[in-house]
């Protein structure tokens, strides 16, 4: 495959999960905003930018920091590439660039999204509501599935998963890092947060597979071990470190030796770790061990861009 055929497909991917990830953390964090609208803390409305490392940017804007504000600025923001308007108007890009390597489906579900994301402008509205970040969600796993069933499987599909689960895995990192590392109490022990905590299981679709696997309060080691090592769980890290390895073991063996390598160090890790060897799981432990997971996927995305999408 040309690398320039496999560079916008991969990205085509990776936007679409971005846009449905970005629709995750707005939904739940309007919802614990509210929760603590009488607490008047700063910090949980920042939140969303936090997670999604945009503080700076919307500094730049000069608006205030509230609920309403942040939500506009990261779901309709033109000039931010990571809002959900921006995504989703990248990925329609992307897949127009290789309209001959997806199925007519994919386009046109790609195509429609983008048609009702800008009549929903006109109409003036800019939604920030739970409908509209249903319906991004929706959109997505419509694509997803389409996909699924339209496309051979072939290179296409093959870098069209491997990003859909890159962008995956530093998404539910991230939520974890910051959403988990709450509620510390004097003596250093963690204080107990059901809302946030569900909030967490929430916003990466986990709560129902964790009232399955514990059938108990929710609890933060159980958080951790569920959202990082559970390997059925399709957007815990495990998952995607595997899901990743499957299929760049289907890409060019000649071509990805540095990228192999680093995801098979990254799913080792998972694949034979466990919550307990992560010391002071709800401060520095926790936080140094998912900073390195990001750091390791950041460098294994440039691995992936370094050896299959650009001319050597």
């Amino acid at each position: 495959m040309l690398a320039r055929v496999a560079s916008h497909l991969y990205w085509l991917s990776r936007y679409v999960e971005r846009a449905e990830n970005m629709a995750r953390i707005l939904d739940v964090g309007q919802s614990l905003a509210l929760l603590d609208a009488s607490g008047g803390d700063d910090s949980v409305v920042a939140e969303p930018l936090v997670i999604t490392e945009n503080v700076p940017a919307f500094e730049a804007t000069g608006k205030p920091t509230s609920v309403e504000e942040v939500a506009r600025f990261l779901a309709w923001d033109p000039a931010l590439p990571s809002s959900i308007a921006s995504c989703l108007e990248s990925s329609r890009e992307n897949a127009r660039a290789v309209r001959g390597s997806i199925t007519s489906e994919m386009w046109e579900c790609i195509n429609d999204t983008w048609l009702q994301l800008h009549a929903r402008r006109r109409g003036g509205l800019e939604p920030i509501n739970s409908e509209f970040f249903d319906w991004v969600k929706e959109r997505s796993h419509l694509f997803r599935g389409i996909t699924s069933a339209t496309l051979r499987r072939g290179q296409p599909y093959n870098f069209i998963r491997l990003a859909s689960f890159l962008e995956r895995g530093d998404n539910t990192a991230r939520i974890l890092m910051v959403k988990h590392a709450c509620g510390v109490e004097a003596d250093g022990e963690v204080a107990s947060d059901y809302y946030r905590l569900s909030s967490v299981l929430r916003s990466v679709s986990a709560l129902e597979a964790y009232r399955d696997t514990y059938r108990d309060a929710i609890g933060p080691r159980r958080v951790a071990r569920l959202l990082i090592f559970d390997e059925r769980l399709p957007r815990s890290l495990r998952f995607c470190a595997d899901e990743i390895a499957h299929q760049l073991a289907r890409l060019p063996r000649e071509s990805g030796r540095r990228t192999r390598r680093i995801a098979a160090t990254i799913r080792a890790g998972l694949a034979h770790g466990d919550v307990d060897d992560i010391d002071g799981i709800r401060s520095d432990g926790l936080r140094a061990f998912l900073e390195a997971f990001i750091d390791d996927n950041r460098r294994l995305g440039e691995a992936v861009q370094g050896d299959y999408m650009e001319m050597q």
